[in-house]
């Protein structure tokens, strides 16, 4: 009795099944070379920070005028929104987790709600470059998931009611 050889497709088919596994190592791998710079990691995480509550005080601005009737805002929003999950996501790839990442976020925001405008602005100048080579240096199923995330995130901020004024200023 002979056995024939295996047809092509009888041998992709296994393959095309582990991919899913492979990849996943391969995050697990990479995620794991980035954390192996420790002295690095707590300077980058409260820049994450600062940036990522810089990013985010000018989305939620962008997101007010939204709802106020100023249109074409969604495209910046969508961009502002990306560059704040890449600073995130690669701080996550890092190590940083919740609740200390979100300590971390509250605690920057906090500190530059009585910054000038100006230094507020120069920082996310410099943020919004930085998180730009972070976003090209990821992967393409890093930005997919990025761009996928930041597009939900407006179109939940963009479709939610207005909040309700407060009760002094409905008395008015």
């Amino acid at each position: 009795m002979t056995l024939a050889p295996p047809s092509s497709t009888a041998r992709a088919r296994p393959v095309r099944a582990r991919l899913p596994a492979l990849a996943a190592v391969l995050c697990l791998l990479a995620s794991g070379a980035a954390r192996a710079q420790p002295e690095g990691d707590e300077a980058y995480y409260q820049r994450s920070a600062d940036c990522a509550a810089a990013m985010q005080i000018d989305q939620f601005a962008l997101v007010a005028r939204a709802r106020a009737g100023t249109p074409g805002l969604r495209p910046q929003l969508v961009e502002l929104t990306k560059l704040g999950f890449a600073y995130v996501g690669s701080a996550y790839l890092r190590g940083l987790r919740d609740p200390r990442g979100s300590d971390m976020l509250k605690a920057a925001t906090a500190e530059q709600k009585t910054w000038p405008a100006a230094r507020h602005e120069a920082l996310v100048a410099q943020c919004r470059v930085e998180a730009q080579k972070v976003y090209r240096g990821a992967n393409s199923m890093e930005q997919w998931l990025i761009d996928n995330k930041a597009a939900k995130r407006v179109d939940r901020y963009l479709n939610a009611p207005a909040p309700a004024p407060a009760a002094s200023e409905a008395s008015r």
